[in-house]
């Protein structure tokens, strides 16, 4: 009976814990559907062109990826993640409202870099729920993660009618109150849980915090360039072709919707797949994937067909970033989780878009979008290559939490995620 009244109270635990995750990441996903898609369209209907565009989106991108890196940093040593993501929704909810009062391309490129400096805590909220689950099965992360493309897939369209209704000069009210209210979710259910302890190869005086990386990580780190370069340079201003061919705020926001609907169904049999094919082979599927819809954005120039292909970008982004994710949780030590996870977000996220937005815009402004859409191809196919190539294909092991631990933990299944 002891047994029992322990394993059903330490099941309740991850309940509240699992819960506040799952709203955590609808909640910010719905938040940056009112944004992300937009920013493009907004840019341009405020008088850029696809170079200046590319130049911002790229400066937004190196503040982005230099934020993250030492909040991940931070976080690994003395600042609660928690705590920065709530500072951060609150930081961005303030500065995007600064966007109706910049007049001219600097002060729109200057809001648009402080608008992703201040966000750059969310790239947290990955390791943190990583950090919950070191206790479960990894695969459940999927399920999770899906819970932000479901809040994407619904607010995409929400704001899209918004937008084509009302005009986008009230996308900056309209995010605001929305990442603010992922903030307060944050702060009021997701409470700081205890690190876990140094390994005892590591240093506890902070000489030595710097291990040096894998080499199988660092070839990945490539592999997550090239991806994230052809991604931002074909996505970013996919958006933008969409508006020059005839469609408008609400064919982008369906677009962006199309995306996140396949999105959720494949992250959620990510933890299927990932039985009979290798994380590596996840992520080089994707790419394939993206191959395809990158090649038929060059060769299409209808609007509708060209937001329908956002369908099969939503099977290779979940493919890629759930294979993205644990990748690097399976390459990096314990104790450094969360910069493993901030380098891969860093250099996807980061990184890789300074470069493919600059050049995407340079390409697409000098020699056309076909041109354009036809490099970000053949980008993206070398990541797929070299992640097949520089990842050692894992020793197939039986799952320990299947076994003797489901006698004293409670089993995955047995907790409700809701």
């Amino acid at each position: 009976m002891r047994l029992v009244a322990t394993t059903l109270e330490r099941a309740a635990q991850p309940n509240l814990a699992l819960g506040g995750l799952n709203w955590a990441y609808v909640l910010v996903g719905a938040a940056d559907a009112t944004l992300l898609p937009y920013i493009p369209l907004y840019l341009f209907q405020r008088g850029l062109g696809a170079e200046q565009i590319g130049a911002i989106l790229a400066a937004a991108a190196g503040c982005s990826l230099l934020a993250g890196m030492v909040w991940a940093y931070l976080a690994d040593n003395s600042v609660r993640p928690e705590r920065a993501v709530v500072g951060a929704s609150v930081a961005a909810a303030g500065v995007v409202l600064l966007f109706p009062l910049a007049k001219g391309a600097f002060p729109l490129a200057l809001v648009t870099a402080a608008l992703f400096l201040a966000r750059a805590p969310f790239t947290l909220l990955d390791p943190m729920t990583l950090q919950r689950l070191r206790d479960a099965s990894r695969t459940r992360y999927a399920r999770i993660r899906l819970r932000m493309s479901a809040g994407w897939a619904l607010w995409a369209v929400i704001s899209g009618g918004a937008y084509q209704v009302f005009g986008l000069r009230m996308m900056p009210f309209l995010y605001a109150p929305m990442v603010a209210i992922f903030g307060l979710w944050v702060w009021h259910a997701l409470r700081p849980v205890p690190k876990p302890p140094v390994q005892a190869g590591a240093s506890a005086t902070g000489t030595r915090r710097l291990p040096s990386l894998p080499v199988a990580m660092v070839g990945f780190l490539v592999a997550c360039f090239l991806l994230g370069a052809s991604s931002a340079g074909a996505q970013n201003f996919v958006a933008l072709r969409i508006n020059i061919l005839g469609g408008g705020a609400l064919l982008i926001g369906a677009a962006a919707a199309f995306q996140a609907l396949t999105e959720i169904p494949t992250m959620g049999s990510t933890h299927l797949l990932t039985r009979h094919i290798s994380h590596r082979s996840l992520f080089a599927i994707g790419c394939g994937v993206y191959v395809v819809v990158f090649l038929a954005w060059g060769l299409v120039s209808d609007p509708a067909a060209l937001a329908l292909l956002r369908l099969a970008a939503g099977v290779a982004f979940a493919l890629t970033y759930v294979a993205a994710v644990l990748i690097a949780d399976q390459l990096t030590p314990a104790h450094m989780r969360a910069t493993g996870q901030a380098l891969v977000k860093a250099v996807m996220f980061g990184l890789a878009p300074v470069a493919g937005s600059f050049g995407g815009g340079l390409i697409y402004g000098e020699v056309g979008p076909r041109a354009m859409f036809i490099a970000a191809t053949v980008v993206v196919a070398a990541a797929g290559v070299v992640a097949m190539v520089v990842i050692a294909e894992p020793r197939r092991r039986p799952k320990l939490t299947d076994h003797a631990p489901a006698r004293l933990e409670p089993s995955p299944a047995a907790v409700d995620e809701r």
